[in-house]
């Protein structure tokens, strides 16, 4: 018996009442053109007997991927513009996996994942969802999801598109400011150029 294979369809059903269509082992939440994405990730130290597992999860924005930034139909979790792993907003965050034992009850662990899922991974794909909910978490969180320069391009794209230019004149002068003699500083200036940026 696969014991991962096995955990991932008796999750199946249970993600399905709460909105997510499954394929391989991605799961998607969709909200317009962008996706909320949860994917199951099986460690290397797995053995036949004991399996270790963790959830990554992440949002991916259409307009941002029209831009070129990791333009998929249907994006893997690794081509979100926001993502994050399970244990990361769990307290003190952990590296968090679950240990499933060949002899474990399936749907006890089940339950114990989607009961997590529920409380930590879903409430926050929904802050995010949106395009509006990326620029307020990329604006006022310190969990950024993404490297520096990429918080600075994608939210530099995305309050263009919105016609933000206040917000989006404030965000590139303290960029600039903060990077000045950092190699990030040459790569936005490159990335304002892309968007035609002019104050």
């Amino acid at each position: 018996m696969d014991i991962f294979k096995e955990l991932i369809k008796t999750l199946t059903p249970l993600l399905k009442q709460m909105g997510f269509n499954k394929k391989g082992n991605n799961f998607y939440l969709e909200l317009g053109e962008n996706y909320g994405i949860v994917n199951f990730q099986k460690s290397r130290e797995s053995t036949k007997e004991v399996v270790l597992f963790t959830a990554n999860f992440g949002v991916y924005s259409s307009v941002l991927g029209q831009f070129g930034y990791n333009d998929s139909v249907k994006p893997e979790v690794e081509q979100c513009h926001w993502q994050s792993r399970v244990g990361s907003f769990m307290p003190g965050s952990p590296d968090y996996w679950w240990k499933v034992n060949i002899s474990d009850n399936l749907s006890g662990i089940a339950s114990n994942v989607i009961e997590t899922v529920q409380s930590i991974i879903v409430p926050e794909i929904n802050k995010r969802l949106s395009d509006e909910g990326l620029i307020n978490c990329w604006l006022n969180e310190d969990f950024a999801g993404t490297t520096e320069i990429g918080r600075f391009k994608y939210l530099t794209v995305l309050l263009k598109k919105k016609g933000d230019l206040n917000t989006l004149n404030q965000v590139v002068d303290a960029f600039m400011q903060q990077s000045k003699g950092k190699p990030n500083a040459s790569r936005a200036l490159e990335h304002l150029k892309e968007i035609e940026y002019s104050k």
